[in-house]
Order: C-alpha cells, then sequence, then structure tokens
C-alpha cells in the first residue's frame, strides 16, 4: 500500500501525477484525501487548461508544466501516471532513478478499495462486457460500481470508500485497457476477462506480442479461487494459463467449464454438464460479437456467485451502447449504422460479421499504424463500396482497392453523400472507422453524432423510420 508517510512529508517529498485529464485529477483528489503534497503536470500549455486548473485550485494543487516537473524530480516520492502517458517517458526513467514509486491511477485506487474486483480487458467489446456485467449484477439486486476505463475513474470510488461512503458498494467492474495494465503491481480481480486481441495501439506497443503481453497482466496476480474468464476462438488468448480456474468461452469449441455456441443458442456448462441455457433471438442485442460479449459477461457474473441461467435471463432486455453499431436512421429503405467506437480493424471486422446485406463502409480518420488489410477477407462476401476518409483516406484505399472499390471523401459530410448515392434499399451504411477520431473531431461520440446529423441532412424531407 502507497504510504503517505509523516517521514516522506518531513522529507518535503510528495507525489506528481502526470496528466490533468479525468483520471489525473481523480487521482489527485484521492492523494490529497490521504494527505500527500501533490502536484499534477500537464504537456498542454497551462492556459489551455482553465477548467483542470480551477478544478486543482480547489483542491490546493498546483499544475505545472512537464518542464517544471523534470526540474524537481527529485521532490516527489511518487508518480501516478496517466493512461495517455507512454511508460517509456524520459520523466519516468528519471524519476525511477531517484528511487520515486511509478504507478498508474487504477493501481493507486486498487490499494484503497474495499470491495472485489470484476475486470475487463482486450481490444473489442471492454466496454459491453463492462457495462452488461454491471447491468445484470444491479438487477440480481447487488450494488456495484461500473468505471475504470469508461465512466467515472476507479479512484472516485476509493476516495467514497476511504472516507466511510459506498459502503454499500459489494463489487466493481472496472473496464482496463492496454495502457492502464501498463502501471499496474498488486491489482487484483476475483473475475477477470481477456476477450480478445487484434492489432490496435501499435502506434505506442510497436509490436503485437508486447501489445499481448500487457493484456495478460490482468491475470497477474489471480489464484485458484479466481475465475479468468478468456476467449477459446482466439489462437493466442486460448495459450494462456493463469492461476485462476479458467472459464473459456466459444463460438466454436466446448469446454468443460465455460460457454459455447450451438446453433444460436448460448449454453454454459460446469463439469461438462449443461447448467444454462437461451436463445440469442430473445436478446435485445446482435451480431457474432455480442454473443461472446454475453458469454463472457456470464462468466464475469459467476465470479460474482450469480447462477449463469438467472445471469442469461437478466442479460435478454440490455440493449447495447450508443455508437456501438446503432441504428440512427432509415431512409429510403436504407439503414445507416454507427459504430463510431470501432476504433481497430478487429472491431471493423466484428461488425461486417453481424450484417447478411450489402454494406458500404465508411473506413477512416487518424492512423493507429493499423494495417487495414487484415480486413481483406471480411470485406469480399459483404461490402459492396468502401468510402475512406479523414487523415488516413490514402493509406485505406492503397490497402483496399485491389479487394473492393474505394472513393475518397475529406469530411462526414461528403463520405454520407457518396455513400447515401450509392447505397440502395436494404443495404446499410456502416460508418466503422478502425481509426481514432481526432483528426476532426473531438472523440468517438462527436464522431457518430455527425454521421447521424448528415444522414439525417443529406435525406432532408425523409422521416426516419426506427
Amino acid at each position: 500500500m502507497v504510504l503517505i508517510s509523516k517521514e516522506t512529508r518531513a522529507q518535503g517529498r510528495g507525489s506528481l501525477v502526470m496528466g490533468a485529464a479525468l483520471s489525473g485529477i481523480a487521482a489527485a483528489k484521492l492523494l490529497v484525501f490521504l494527505g500527500a503534497r501533490v502536484a499534477v503536470s500537464e504537456k498542454k500549455p497551462i492556459e489551455q487548461l482553465e477548467k483542470e486548473k480551477k478544478e486543482l485550485d480547489n483542491l490546493g494543487v498546483k499544475i505545472i508544466s512537464e518542464a517544471e516537473a523534470e526540474k524537481n524530480l527529485a521532490s516527489f516520492s511518487l508518480l501516478v501516471v496517466s493512461p495517455g502517458v507512454p511508460i517509456n517517458h524520459p520523466i519516468i526513467a528519471t524519476a525511477r532513478s531517484l528511487g520515486a514509486e511509478v504507478i498508474g491511477e487504477i493501481e493507486l485506487a486498487f490499494r484503497f478499495i474495499s470491495c472485489p474486483i470484476l475486470a475487463v480487458t482486450g481490444s473489442n467489446g471492454k466496454s459491453t462486457v463492462t457495462d452488461l456485467t454491471g447491468y445484470i449484477l444491479k438487477k440480481a439486486g447487488l450494488d456495484c460500481y461500473v468505471g475504470g476505463n469508461i465512466g467515472s475513474p476507479l479512484a472516485d470510488l476509493a476516495i467514497e470508500q476511504s472516507q466511510g461512503q459506498a459502503q454499500n458498494i459489494k463489487w466493481a467492474v472496472v473496464e482496463i485497457s492496454s495502457f492502464q495494465l501498463e502501471t499496474i503491481e498488486s491489482f487484483k480481480a476475483r473475475g477477470a476477462a481477456f476477450l480478445n486481441l487484434t492489432p490496435d495501439h501499435l502506434d505506442r506497443h510497436a509490436t503485437m506480442e508486447s501489445y499481448f503481453e500487457l493484456k495478460k497482466r490482468i491475470f497477474n496476480l489471480q489464484g485458484p479461487k479466481d475465475l479468468s474468464i478468456i476467449n477459446l476462438d482466439d489462437p493466442l488468448l486460448s495459450t494462456i494459463s493463469p492461476r485462476g480456474r479458467v472459464f473459456g468461452f466459444s463460438r466454436s469449441k466446448r469446454s468443460d467449464f465455460g460457454a459455447y455456441l450451438e446453433e444460436n443458442e448460448i449454453i454454459v456448462v460446469e463439469n461438462s454438464k449443461i447448467v444454462a441455457r437461451a436463445d440469442f433471438k430473445s436478446f435485445s442485442l446482435f451480431g457474432a460479437h455480442n454473443q461472446e460479449n454475453v458469454m463472457a459477461a456470464v462468466g464475469l457474473c459467476y465470479a460474482a456467485q450469480i447462477e449463469p441461467q438467472r445471469a442469461l435471463d437478466l442479460a435478454c432486455d440490455y440493449k447495447s451502447s450508443e455508437h456501438r453499431l446503432s441504428l440512427v436512421g432509415s431512409y429510403g429503405g436504407v439503414d445507416f449504422v454507427d459504430d463510431s467506437k470501432a476504433t481497430n480493424v478487429g472491431a471493423v471486422a466484428r461488425a461486417l460479421e453481424s450484417f447478411d446485406r450489402p454494406i458500404i463502409l465508411i473506413l477512416g480518420g487518424r492512423d493507429k499504424d493499423l494495417d487495414f488489410s487484415y480486413l481483406a477477407p471480411y470485406l469480399k462476401d459483404r461490402v459492396k463500396l468502401i468510402v475512406a476518409m479523414g487523415e488516413c483516406r490514402e493509406k485505406v484505399k492503397a490497402a483496399l482497392e485491389s479487394v473492393k472499390p474505394v472513393r475518397l471523401a475529406v469530411d462526414m459530410k461528403q463520405a454520407v453523400s457518396i455513400a447515401s448515392q450509392e447505397a440502395k434499399s436494404g443495404e446499410v451504411v456502416l460508418l466503422s472507422p478502425a481509426t481514432a477520431s481526432f483528426d476532426q473531431f473531438r472523440d468517438y461520440k462527436h464522431r457518430g453524432e455527425v454521421f447521424a446529423r448528415e444522414a439525417s441532412l443529406f435525406y432532408q424531407g425523409a422521416s426516419p423510420q426506427m
């Protein structure tokens, strides 16, 4: 446990939080509550951080530049690194050489959490599985926190519980990214799910091998009484041998303990005996990726002692979140589907598998050093036309024009216009970009909103049929 000791305070050494975004501010709040002297560093010019500065001022925390932080590193015994800060940042190496402990906000918060954790990682589906697991637990009558890489930072729960509040919270369901897994040490989950692995964040992790090794850290400190939920269809994930008991899920393989798909039915087994089953047609979700998401959530709920049949029954009416295969309008028989949250090629592949009719696919944005040719096998039988937009449109065209026709668009307005003119009744216009959104949008939500608005404007005068 981090000890903000009297000796440390007497020596004048404090804590530095690197990054003034949501998780950084939450970490600063927790450290202040623990009695630490705290500073927050930011690479952005401080004059651009008016809102963050005001919030930190109210805590009595000074916001400083990275240059100032580097100059005064000897005065900090603890660095809390925000997910957006790469672990190879020179300040981190220097701080470690000066004897400082370096952790992330998830690790800091975990040390002050008083309830067990259910954790979710993977390239795709993390948010859905995290939210769905929380949904099932709440419907089962268990108060739980849902957050981490989505919604509220885990440090917010740590503050409440350290203050003697939120004692009714029985479980914390936490989404964890590879960036956050870089900086864990003692973090342990009662149930941990590794959903899948497809190319993503290679601009930061460089290789799939290093990306895989980071993701596996979610199982690091689990013991034999903990549950490790693993996608057995993924060839890399199926090689993992965690210390926890493995709940395997698959669309094609059966295991002694886990969940599998038979025709369109989800079946859960324990000691090879069927203990639960549900026809996926009875669920509000659709698509092969969501079959996997439900199976993973059932595994996590099993770790929370929710019977599998009850978990399946409670999951039936769950609806997917916005910007993940969300129908935003139907115009002239053409469905416009917002999958803006698909920010890597694996997510796009899963989206394409969800449709059995012709698709006009809008791809592109800010590149993350991904290989778009990964999508070639998924395009052949499903996609009629690719509309490549944003900063990496030329790269998309170069990678895929030998597989399917590609039209270029500068922005979303032009992309929707091209797609709408080419689409025929019964077809789908799918925004599933495989990229970051920051070339033209605030975030993936903004990108999805602009897509929906441009579709509506193009068909102005037509009433959407939802």
